[in-house]
């Protein structure tokens, strides 16, 4: 698709198609094609956005763009996962959140929901892309706007008032990082209600710090404020919510892949993993394939995206999902990935077991990896570039099974992602080798501008 990712839209602020006029246009197709899908009756949307203040600008053009048909319920600065909640809360249509997610403070993007809350289906964005590309749109005078920011805060916030017992973290210090996002307040506003003690960094936004220098991007602010305090956890969300990486009492990052072990463990034997499975993504290690199978849990792999892993939830009855970015996903608790909602579970696994996380996180045995991206200048299909898949499929030959190599676009940058995986390090680390030396020869080779990050 032109404009959709893996995660709706997303690009540089004050470009094609992150721009004022392009909201504007956007809002057409949105009311066009609710208009199609609700048989031309009235419909409501509920809209959030994260820190940026491009956000602001975007949010005004967007409902700008409306018709007076339209209802919108503005619920200010939230996370990803609460517009989620309120568009069920409000029984809405579509639910819209201006957000970039981890991306720095001059890109920002778009997200859509459905009226279950669950974000648009691949299908959806093509339909919105083949609508947009035959719209040209002016500003209307705007729709029926409802300030409705107090409320649902309140709602996203009470749906976890019942999630631990009372005071079960009286005696828990956490160190949080927000990121200067869209967590800012109720994050520690959550974990305080179960008695934590919250150490906060990343809790003033700007409209132009938003991921900077702090948040799951840059876990170093955490672990050295994880360094100067007596937290037993550590807590980093990424610019609007929905991910989290969590650190031990040392400071130190707990892998994505280990911390899907735990929580799967730990719902298991809370007698809440129905089938006793769960969805990961083919980026996920394969030693935690093989910690969870010994634990008689089934894994079942799907393509990269949170997405697609609540999709592959949904068609095998899986209650629990993620990926190992932390995107954690809990069908009785939301549809979408929600940070907080993970690390609840974490900090509950922590308090029943009375074992510190450095403890915990050495049951998980990881495979020996190695990764590195590539930023290009132009995505090609990687079987246009001569020569390139050739050289991939001879290194991988040479790989010992269990292995994977792993050669993919970003869905919502420019970068080519590369991982290898392997039970040798030593044969990892040749393999990582002789792949960025092929890449970016096959890539200057066809034209292609190729830097190693």
């Amino acid at each position: 698709m032109k404009y959709f990712g893996t995660d709706g839209v997303r690009g540089k602020f004050g470009t094609v198609p992150i721009c004022e006029e392009f909201f504007r246009r956007l809002a057409g197709t949105i009311e066009q094609f609710a208009t199609k899908k609700y048989n031309g009756k009235n419909f409501s949307i509920c809209v959030g956005r994260d820190t940026r203040k491009s956000g602001i600008v975007l949010q005004k053009a967007l409902i700008e763009g409306f018709s007076k048909d339209v209802k919108v319920f503005d619920c200010g600065i939230l996370p990803t996962p609460a517009i989620s909640k309120m568009v069920q809360c409000t029984k809405s249509n579509i639910g819209i959140v201006i957000t970039a997610s981890h991306n720095p403070a001059n890109d920002n993007g778009i997200k859509f929901f459905n009226g279950k809350g669950e974000k648009f289906t691949v299908l959806e964005e093509e339909e919105l892309e083949q609508i947009l590309g035959n719209i040209a749109h002016t500003a209307h005078q705007g729709p029926q706007v409802m300030e409705f920011h107090g409320e649902a805060k309140q709602n996203y916030c009470g749906q976890y008032k019942n999630f631990l017992p009372t005071d079960a973290l009286s005696k828990t210090v956490i160190a949080l990082d927000s990121a200067n996002g869209a967590t800012h307040e109720v994050a520690k506003e959550i974990f305080e209600h179960f008695g934590a003690q919250v150490i906060q960094i990343g809790n003033h936004p700007d409209g132009e710090n938003i991921n900077d220098a702090c948040g799951t991007e840059h876990p170093k602010a955490l672990a050295t404020l994880m360094q100067q305090t007596q937290a037993a956890i550590g807590v980093a969300h990424d610019g609007d919510g929905d991910r989290v990486i969590i650190f031990d009492e040392r400071g130190e990052k707990i892998d994505g892949d280990v911390l899907l072990g735990m929580v799967a463990v730990h719902l298991l034997e809370a007698d809440a993993l129905p089938n006793r499975s769960m969805v990961i993504t083919i980026q996920s290690n394969l030693g935690l394939d093989k910690y969870l199978q010994a634990m008689g849990i089934n894994v079942i792999r799907c393509d990269v995206g949170d997405r697609n892993v609540y999709q592959t939830m949904i068609q095998n009855s899986c209650y629990f999902g993620g990926e190992n970015s932390g995107h954690l996903i809990f069908r009785k608790i939301s549809p979408v990935g929600d940070g907080i909602a993970a690390a609840l579970l974490v900090l509950d696994i922590v308090t029943k077991s009375n074992i510190r996380l450095s403890e915990l996180k050495t049951k998980i045995a990881l495979f020996p990896q190695k990764s590195f991206n590539v930023a290009v200048n132009v995505k090609v299909p990687l079987s246009d570039i001569e020569g390139l898949n050739e050289d991939i499929e001879k290194i991988d030959s040479k790989l010992p099974p269990p292995h994977r190599v792993l050669v993919r676009y970003s869905g919502t940058e420019s970068k080519l992602r590369v991982l290898v995986e392997a039970p040798d390090q030593e044969i990892v680390n040749d393999a990582w080798k002789d792949l960025k030396k092929s890449i970016i020869e096959r890539m200057m080779d066809n034209g292609i501008s190729a830097s190693i990050l």
